[in-house]
């Protein structure tokens, strides 16, 4: 009897221990709400002083502040992605795209307030579409449910966000994160220079313009289509555009009708070329190179191509010219012989 007795005092304890377990563990697994407005942030991604359609990959970093509330966090989301797939800006030049952070099956200890930091940490063209190095705060909320009744049931809910500062929010604040940066854009120009003693300075050269993108950039100075064609055109980006310019004269691509917004991405290749003319010798950027790629820069001063025609010939009046002078004495010193003969001839008779 006592054995049986102590057999069944142990299985009671094992019973209790198990369900002091399973309740524990219950507490121990508490997920953010079904909720998609309570469990979510929103992303806005703003790009200004654009006026082209804008692609490029913007990338953020969410991280538990432990020196804020130290007790383990697992399965949040770690990163997330805004994406501008040729977003076309409006009329005041921005691009807008957005993203969400979500913390649909991040797991919580224990019902307390949490703290993660959200930053943007990549572009994938961070020379022409840098970062904002804004760092938020997200607030998260653990609390038990209103129709708990063995503390077992328990709900999480992100109540703030768009916060700068470390101080705990007081109230909830769901508003959109806001991540705001400025393109880095210049401008393109290409000189011509006419050399040689038959280079034309008058005459227009037919040059080819290629730069990539999307839309159009503005073009000032030089001719467009026929020489004597009207300036102050626009081109489409990524198409091979025939502009002509003559010597002394300067084109300018990708200044927008303010006259000072650039337009052109820094970073990228554009080619020029120049149709071949009879008796001309072609550089561009001091090289042989006809067409010639190039790369656009920061700073819009160093992105000039220059383009020098020069045309040689030898001068073969030069010759006769010069033998005139000889020319002249020779006849003279033959007068000068007939004359005598004849005065010798008349002083004999």
């Amino acid at each position: 009897m006592r054995k049986t007795n102590k057999i069944i005092t142990i299985f009671m304890l094992i019973t209790v221990l198990t369900m002091s377990l399973f309740i524990s563990n219950v507490r121990a697994s508490i997920t953010i709400a079904d909720n998609a407005s309570d469990r979510t942030v929103s992303i806005e991604r703003n790009v200004t002083g654009v006026t082209n359609p804008v692609t490029n990959t913007f990338t953020y970093t969410i991280a538990q502040d432990t020196g804020y509330n130290s007790t383990a966090v697992t399965n949040y989301p770690t990163s997330t992605t805004v994406v501008f797939n040729g977003t076309t800006p409006n009329a005041s030049g921005t691009a807008t795209q957005t993203g969400t952070v979500d913390f649909a099956g991040a797991t919580f200890t224990k019902v307390g307030d949490y703290r993660f930091t959200l930053t943007e940490t990549a572009s994938s063209n961070a020379t022409q579409y840098p970062l904002d190095n804004t760092t938020y705060y997200l607030y998260v909320s653990v609390r038990y449910a209103a129709d708990d009744t063995d503390g077992t049931k328990m709900e999480a809910t992100v109540v703030s966000s768009a916060m700068t500062t470390t101080a705990a929010p007081t109230t909830g604040t769901k508003v959109p994160v806001v991540f705001t940066s400025g393109a880095e854009l210049t401008h393109v120009t290409i000189s011509k220079t006419v050399t040689g003693n038959m280079g034309d300075k008058s005459k227009y050269f037919d040059i080819s313009v290629n730069i990539p993108g999307t839309g159009t950039y503005l073009v000032s100075g030089g001719k467009y289509g026929a020489p004597g064609s009207a300036t102050n055109v626009t081109v489409t980006a990524g198409t091979a555009t025939t502009l002509q310019i003559k010597h002394g004269e300067t084109i300018t691509i990708g200044i927008a009708a303010d006259g000072t917004t650039d337009q052109i991405p820094i970073g990228i290749n554009y080619t020029v070329g120049e149709t071949a003319e009879t008796g001309y010798t072609t550089t561009i950027d001091g090289a042989a190179t006809n067409p010639k790629t190039e790369t656009t820069v920061a700073t819009a001063a160093n992105n000039t191509t220059a383009i020098v025609n020069n045309y040689e010939l030898a001068t073969l009046t030069g010759v006769f010219i010069n033998m005139v002078p000889y020319l002249l004495i020779a006849a003279v010193v033959l007068v000068l012989i007939v004359l005598l003969k004849r005065s010798s001839k008349k002083s004999r008779r």
